[in-house]
């Protein structure tokens, strides 16, 4: 005697295509809605997209029946815009999530596996945010961010700091320091101060200045 299991017969059939298999992986993904798809009469999409996009990675998801028994997903990840460090963490520091990146939309993500290199998307290096492990953070330091640099035109932001107080690193090698408050005010007195400084001072020694804009009535230099 044949025993039939329908059930054998009925498994879903996935088709695969991920934007970036170094960020998420498709045995990943599969194991993540493997009781989704277990039977292929019973296919719920929505529920497919919604579990799939759980991923912290996965920016989106795209599921598309192809036969009854066949669906493609599209997976589109995340685009970094920063990496990320806490500043509650040191060399002695055992705590998790003390590094991670921040996407053009802001989220924190911090995921066990730093080895990939998400500035391959484009030919510049990321610029480096530090702040407290608070996932609201990544909107406001990205929204900042944004603001500093087109304040400071063709000066490069290589870090922004925020603890009780904003301060950034520019280009090769200069600190600026904001405070809490008028930062924007600030960093645009600071290029006027520093187009003024290049005409009397060498290059050298003002990239490796220290300014403190944090003065109502002036700012001071440190080397």
């Amino acid at each position: 005697m044949v025993y039939y299991n329908p059930s054998e017969h009925l498994k879903t059939q996935v088709s695969w295509e991920i934007d970036r298999s170094d960020l998420v992986n498709k045995a990943t993904l599969e194991v993540q809605i493997k009781p989704l798809v277990q039977e292929a009469y019973k296919l719920d999409l929505h529920q497919i997209k919604q579990q799939l996009e759980q991923h912290p990675w996965v920016q989106q998801a795209q599921v598309k029946r192809l036969f009854w028994d066949a669906i493609e997903i599209h997976i589109t990840t995340h685009k970094i815009a920063a990496h990320w460090e806490n500043i509650a963490c040191d060399k002695s520091t055992k705590l998790k999530k003390c590094q991670g990146y921040v996407t053009n939309q802001g989220i924190l993500i911090t995921p066990e596996n730093l080895s990939f290199q998400p500035n391959a998307q484009t030919n510049e290096s990321l610029v480096l945010f530090k702040s407290n492990n608070n996932p609201e953070q990544g909107v406001a330091l990205l929204k900042d961010y944004k603001i500093y640099q087109e304040i400071l035109g063709d000066m490069k932001i290589l870090s922004l700091v925020r603890s009780n107080i904003d301060q950034l690193i520019i280009k090769p090698n200069m600190t600026v320091v904001l405070g809490y408050k008028n930062q924007q005010q600030r960093l645009k007195n600071f290029v006027k101060i520093y187009q003024q400084l290049r005409r009397k001072i060498s290059l050298k020694k003002l990239h490796k200045t220290t300014y403190d804009m944090r003065y109502p009535k002036g700012f001071t230099l440190k080397h």
